[in-house]
């Protein structure tokens, strides 16, 4: 049983989410100037880039939260809205956040945005797994009751559970490191976009089979609210692939 707080300065705590939140956002950084200069776009490992994309995502992950999965509780507690370090941080929604704010820098500063999206959404798996490590210290987000050998007894908690924020970290770091062998090991001609769509389907697809492992409200249809997000998400993204990879769409000019 690990507590949530790592140390205290003073007689402020210092929570292991934050820490690792803090951890994630600094390795994706520097993950991203790798792959920048390994590729020659170093024009997208700007700093200013990296944080206004940074914003976008986590105001993308906190109102996406609010507003799927507990919008009755912000509604009559509108003041917790902003508690971000009691977790509610939604992965769906900093996808889309993320890639909004990632869309306005580059227009604004005339990039394509298509083949910049490609390398910045690689990093995007690793600092999502360091932040699915915070979940697990945080004892948030915590996985259903069972006897499996390696579960784990959560803080505040008297009984054993999956360590379902593992296997989410485990499942990003994954898709960042399948990715960036793709694109900048085996550096394959794909065309733009290839990249970030295939990291959404995959993002989303191995997500819909973590969350049988967390304990969610699951409706009549044995299914959890991030499922049918991870569904949607999953469909668009394959859609996607399809059209590109059958040149039916071309997205190098946009």
């Amino acid at each position: 049983m690990i507590s949530p707080v790592a140390f205290y300065i003073g007689n402020v705590p210092v929570r292991w989410y934050g820490l690792m939140m803090f951890m994630g956002l600094i390795l994706g950084y520097i993950f991203l100037k790798k792959l920048a200069k390994e590729n020659n776009l170093n024009n997208i490992a700007t700093m200013e880039l990296y944080l206004f994309t940074v914003i976008g995502l986590f105001l993308g992950c906190r109102i996406f939260h609010v507003l799927v999965y507990n919008f009755q509780y912000f509604l009559s507690n509108p003041a917790s809205i902003f508690y971000i370090w009691q977790g509610g941080l939604s992965s769906h929604g900093g996808i889309i956040g993320g890639t909004l704010s990632f869309y306005v820098f580059c227009k604004k500063n005339k990039l394509p945005f298509w083949k910049l999206a490609d390398v910045a959404i690689i990093p995007i798996g690793l600092s999502a797994g360091f932040v699915r490590i915070g979940n697990f210290l945080n004892s948030e987000v915590i996985g259903r009751v069972t006897s499996v050998p390696w579960a784990i007894e959560f803080y505040g908690r008297n009984d054993l559970r999956h360590p379902s924020q593992l296997y989410e970290a485990a499942k990003n770091f994954f898709v960042c490191g399948l990715l960036y062998n793709i694109y900048s090991v085996k550096k394959m001609n794909l065309p733009d976009g290839t990249i970030y769509w295939l990291f959404i389907f995959l993002f989303s697809f191995l997500r819909f089979f973590t969350e049988f492992f967390k304990e969610y409200i699951i409706f009549n249809s044995g299914l959890t609210i991030g499922q049918y997000i991870s569904i949607i998400f999953t469909i668009i993204s394959g859609i996607m692939l399809f059209l590109i990879m059958s040149k039916k769409v071309n997205l190098s000019d946009v």
